[in-house]
């Protein structure tokens, strides 16, 4: 069935934060003596900066707090220190685009884990992001398969929509995002919105949300 569909990225594009340093930031509240994770994370940074380390294996180290959190910490997080940072403007897009017959997918570089309570919006229909290893019932902070970025996200977007039985309308569909590092995305609609850029992009439209 073909339809129109809305492709959102979520950090900086949806909410005005960057979600993975908003976790790093919940996990030391809920576990002040976890601060020996933030030498981990620096430590990784620098191997990944001077190319010592894949992207993958410097991402994970900030999910490592994850392991003292509970589904409903995790369900606290979202509730605490995600929607708080929504851009109103996005929601609204969201809900018109909606209203409108579009089928609304979020898709982050940032962990399903809690990005799914996304999907408890009625504007959302989908929520796609990178997905963690789990250790019995419990999220460890392993990246199982390859992070959500890039092309990755056009195999996963194409692989959900599969499922749902669902052709995106290229004519009519369209796609939003902070970052040109989204663009394989983008070239999946015809209607493609930068986020909070001032510069023009080739084939992008702008589109800034305001506070």
């Amino acid at each position: 069935m073909r339809q129109k569909v809305a492709l959102f990225d979520v950090d900086k594009t949806i909410i005005h934060k960057d979600s993975m340093f908003q976790f790093m930031l919940y996990g030391l509240k809920k576990k002040p003596t976890s601060f020996y994770i933030l030498f981990l994370i620096f430590f990784y940074s620098v191997l990944y900066k001077t190319k010592l380390m894949k992207a993958e294996t410097a991402k994970s180290s900030y999910f490592r707090f994850i392991k003292f959190m509970s589904e409903q910490d995790l369900k606290v997080f979202f509730d605490t220190m995600i929607m708080p940072y929504v851009y109103p403007e996005a929601l609204t897009e969201m809900r018109n685009k909606k209203k409108d017959g579009y089928y609304i997918l979020l898709v982050t570089a940032s962990p399903y884990a809690y990005m799914k309570y996304f999907e408890q919006l009625d504007v959302v229909d989908g929520v796609i992001g990178t997905t963690l290893a789990m250790k019995g019932e419990q999220f460890t902070h392993v990246i199982d398969g390859n992070n959500c970025k890039g092309e990755e996200k056009v195999t996963r977007i194409k692989c959900h929509l599969a499922d749902k039985g669902i052709t995106i309308d290229y004519d009519n569909s369209c796609a939003y995002s902070d970052s040109i590092s989204d663009m394989p995305m983008l070239k999946l609609v015809n209607h493609k919105y930068l986020i909070n850029r001032h510069q023009h992009t080739a084939g992008c439209e702008g589109l800034t949300w305001s506070l």
